[in-house]
């Protein structure tokens, strides 16, 4: 069935950032003493949802005796917010938001990034944020879900679930899909490798030129 309202992951799906956070990753973690990740494909293996659960992969402890979660988290966006800039848009984003505006798909996009955050950065990649009817963020950076957003805002417009497409790069964005009943598919090239992907049993597309054809399909 032919989506009528397509949903936006941005960081990996939107914003190719995937490389300024395994860079990010290694500073906090050569600080601590902890083994860094070696390439990407290292970084890929291990980056995930919930956000805690990823440090702890990489080798951070929570315990009672050890650093907080929340002061990790926060360090991370201190060094995000100096080197979010450095990243680039996903090649050919922006025409092809304009596509399939003109075709008449509604779009909006959804982050586990703090709302305003989220509006800061978007609009630091120029006109890119005027594609989107709306853009949903969490209350706080510690990214423990945004299914809630999503769910909420298909309800207030009252868009049928099945005609909701969920567009993303991880096995969380199937995850947010499943939760509020909709079909998802997940792009390459962003912070989780394709094996891991394709795990999830829904369609892992290349590039956007192979997202265009899975929506001409339809």
């Amino acid at each position: 069935m032919k989506p009528e309202l397509l949903i936006w992951d941005w960081n990996g799906t939107i914003l190719d950032d995937a490389l300024v956070c395994r860079n990010i990753a290694n500073i906090m973690l050569s600080e601590r003493g902890i083994p860094t990740l070696p390439d990407m494909d290292a970084y890929r293996a291990v980056f995930g949802f919930p956000i805690k659960s990823y440090y702890e992969k990489m080798g951070y402890r929570f315990g009672p005796q050890d650093e907080p979660y929340e002061h990790v988290a926060d360090e991370f966006i201190i060094w995000y917010d100096k080197l979010y800039r450095t990243a680039l848009l996903r090649p050919g984003i922006v025409p092809f938001l304009d596509r399939l505006k003109g075709e008449g798909y509604r779009q909006v996009l959804l982050s586990a990034t703090r709302y305003d955050q989220l509006v800061e950065q978007v609009a630091a990649f120029g006109d890119v944020g005027d594609r989107f009817e709306r853009k949903l963020g969490l209350t706080d950076h510690y990214a423990f879900s945004k299914a809630a957003l999503a769910r909420d805002f298909i309800e207030r417009e009252g868009i049928p679930r099945e005609r909701t497409l969920f567009i993303g790069d991880t096995d969380h964005d199937f995850e947010v899909s499943s939760a509020i009943g909709c079909p998802c598919v997940l792009l390459e090239g962003g912070h989780q490798s394709r094996a891991r992907l394709e795990a999830m049993g829904v369609p892992v597309l290349p590039d956007l030129a192979a997202l265009g054809d899975y929506l001409d399909r339809l």
